[in-house]
């Protein structure tokens, strides 16, 4: 399978640059007691396709394996303990002396030595517990700098405030942010819209209570966009425990989620945005706005019941097929109002 296309290098056989590209195959290897099959990547020459020694790509194969091998010890992984440095700002060294370990404990982890499985469980329930963290820092903040306290405390104040829900439309977000789908702020709050939106189709009640704004890109719930406003365009990425998101809610409100990520969520971002812009809700309460000026105009909910629950007689937007049939049909008149 390709992986892509690189720079040239020099191929010993074409004795010249050449461009080549990037492929990975299965290959199993021995380490220690235990055989691992995992994908390795290697470089192809375009050129006469033979194998290249490509910069870089055998430490990659090598991070693989080391990475497979501590998964499979239940031992604690380099992608995992660099987790735990970023998540609380901190550097290798600090860490170390901070958790009462050797000052190059954690240097020599990420160099390549195997962690007991002790202090692997227990870099584990660091980086899943910042409540673990502060815990030791309240400890031991003699041990290191001020400095280094600081920018600790401030990052689990972070994380506490991202985890902190106070209403519905807060835990859903986490749930949606933690569905492993790549879910950007923007796109986050389409999502919420739709499920304000078909919840009480699905339910008969409201699921999301909060109100949303007719913002330029769509309707937005204020508070959660700002909650995460920080992470801009990107992907919204949070550590959060196993399970945790999934147990703040209700059944209902988990099948609610689930069946509009499955639905709506289905589609980019940029094709959501067109979509609401076609709707009388967002289209009511910009009430003549252009299309490209900002808005905090408050989006009424008895406006969305209304035109949802039309829809609903037309199209069924209770099961899949009537979304995508509505979908279609919205999708169309966007076409013809491209081509007019």
């Amino acid at each position: 399978m390709i992986m892509g296309r690189k720079n040239e290098l020099l191929c010993s056989k074409c004795r010249k640059r050449v461009s080549y590209k990037i492929f990975k195959r299965p290959v199993k290897v021995k380490i220690k007691d235990m055989e691992l099959e995992y994908e390795e990547y290697y470089g192809i020459c375009d050129n006469c396709k033979s194998e290249l020694f490509v910069p870089g790509v055998t430490d990659q194969n090598e991070e693989r394996i080391e990475e497979l091998y501590r998964k499979r010890k239940n031992l604690i992984t380099i992608s995992e303990i660099k987790k735990i440095l970023n998540k609380y700002n901190i550097e290798k060294r600090p860490l170390s002396k901070l958790l009462g370990m050797g000052e190059l404990t954690i240097t020599r982890y990420m160099d390549g030595q195997l962690p007991s499985k002790k202090y692997s469980d227990y870099l584990y329930e660091i980086l899943n517990d910042e409540q673990k963290m502060k815990s030791i820092v309240k400890k031991n903040h003699t041990i290191v700098s001020n400095k280094t306290i600081y920018k600790v405390n401030d990052a689990i104040k972070k994380c506490e405030e991202e985890k902190k829900c106070e209403t519905i439309a807060e835990k859903i977000a986490l749930y949606i942010i933690d569905s492993n789908r790549g879910i950007t702020n923007l796109f986050l709050q389409k999502i919420l819209y739709y499920i304000k939106a078909i919840g009480k189709l699905l339910v008969e009640y409201p699921i999301i209570t909060d109100e949303c704004e007719a913002w330029r890109f769509g309707p937005v719930f204020p508070n959660i966009y700002e909650k995460y406003k920080n992470f801009g365009k990107q992907e919204i990425i949070l550590d959060l425990p196993v399970d945790y998101a999934k147990n703040l809610l209700t059944k209902e409100e988990k099948q609610v989620t689930d069946f509009v990520l499955n639905t709506f969520g289905i589609y980019n971002i940029w094709f959501l945005k067109d979509l609401t812009h076609m709707e009388k809700p967002w289209l009511s309460a910009r009430n003549g706005i252009d299309e490209e000026a900002a808005s905090n105009n408050p989006i009424d909910d008895n406006l969305i019941d209304d035109y949802f629950e039309k829809i609903n007689k037309k199209y069924n937007l209770k099961n899949a097929e009537g979304i995508d049939q509505y979908i279609h049909d919205m999708r169309e008149k966007m076409s013809r109002s491209a081509n007019c």
